[in-house]
């Protein structure tokens, strides 16, 4: 009897396989996936030198992983047991009591030292002044909710060691916002479901910058704050889709002393003017996108401001900041180096400008390859 149920459980437990199996190759395929923010891999086409090196196994595992029948229930299945079992780290993702915290991987200072090369060498092509801005994220602004887990890297330290190179080897001037938005944690400034920060921790930075950039900050009385919604659940929501955390507000802080209008210019030179806040993205699951619109190699923004032109080098974390710097300047160019090849092919010439600001988050930019760019940039 005990061989019977042995064998019947083992039974079971094989059906189960085929039927997810058969339930996964059978199913339609999709091309993105909206819970997880992010497309899935393509089946991979087979070749003999792929099979033997294991590029094909390799591809053909991320496949079978992305199509998986059930997956967005498997993935919060297995956040839950993680927690269960005592863990609070989640695919690159600590979970705390009152937010998700995105780790900061281990810094390669070879990369930053790269980055910081080519942002002097940006310096010394105008006598337009340089400014350079990184965020430090949630998870160094709440480290102290990260308790479980041996994965802190001090941001702090990256911004200090990064801003000395470039006060020792260069003009660039730092923008340091560390200590406003430390003292400032206790407030609405980082989402807590998405890495970004929210539109109150920009427009902090937005203020702090002021002095170094020689404008005149708009006082909070100048907007208007509109809650855009109420159900942001963002990237790192889309990570563990753990529904524990509270979802995030989308806030528009809109300007009532100046009309801010984003730039678009079609193939046959026509232009329009539409929202730097685009609502479309509202009804999406990148919400976050609702700032600036999709991520393109240049996105102008203009104003009915006396200030003047300012060229934004930057990160996604910028795109939030944009509405408040256009209070003080009349034309902005952004500039988002992963989508192009050289900045020649968007700038005819730096002297244009009479600020340039290189903007990212911390963690970002130790990651980021893309800045060494600007040495294609010629006088």
């Amino acid at each position: 009897m005990k061989k019977v149920v042995q064998i019947l459980n083992i039974a079971v437990f094989l059906g189960f396989l085929v039927v997810l199996a058969v339930a996964s190759l059978a199913v339609p395929k999709d091309d993105y996936s909206e819970t997880e923010n992010r497309y899935l891999a393509d089946m991979p086409d087979f070749s003999v030198s792929d099979w033997f090196s294991g590029d094909y196994s390799e591809d053909l595992t991320s496949w079978l992983d992305d199509h998986f029948a059930m997956r967005t229930n498997w993935i919060s299945l297995h956040t839950s047991l993680e927690l269960l079992q005592g863990r609070s780290e989640v695919n690159g993702v600590y979970i705390s009591d009152n937010r998700l915290i995105e780790l900061t991987d281990e810094i390669d200072y070879s990369v930053v030292d790269n980055s910081l090369e080519a942002i002097s060498y940006l310096s010394e092509l105008s006598d337009t002044p340089v400014y350079l801005m990184l965020v430090p994220t949630a998870a160094e602004i709440y480290s102290d909710e990260v308790v479980y887990t041996e994965k802190k890297v001090s941001q702090r330290e990256l911004i200090t060691y990064s801003y000395d190179y470039l006060l020792e080897n260069s003009s660039v001037q730092p923008i340091d916002v560390y200590s406003t938005l430390y003292m400032s944690r206790e407030e609405y400034i980082y989402y807590r479901t998405d890495h970004h920060w929210t539109s109150k921790g920009a427009y902090l930075a937005y203020i702090q910058a002021a002095d170094s950039m020689g404008y005149t900050a708009s006082s909070i009385d100048k907007f208007d704050v509109r809650y855009a919604s109420h159900s942001f659940y963002g990237s790192l929501h889309s990570k563990v889709l753990y529904s524990g955390i509270q979802a995030d507000s989308i806030e528009f802080y809109l300007s009532n002393t100046r009309t801010v209008s984003k730039v678009t210019t079609d193939e046959e030179g026509n232009v329009t003017y539409t929202s730097v806040f685009d609502e479309s993205y509202l009804s999406r699951k990148d919400k976050y996108l609702c700032y600036l619109g999709s991520n393109t190699a240049l996105t102008q923004v203009v104003s009915d401001s006396a200030g003047g032109k300012l060229l934004v080098i930057k990160d996604s974390y910028a795109n939030c900041l944009i509405p408040f710097l256009a209070e003080n300047y009349c034309e902005i160019d952004v500039i988002d180096l992963r989508y192009l090849t050289t900045l020649a092919n968007y700038i005819d010439d730096l002297a244009e400008y009479d600020s340039i600001l290189i903007l990212y988050n911390a963690q970002n930019f130790a990651e980021d390859t893309n800045l060494p760019k600007l040495k294609l940039m010629k006088n």
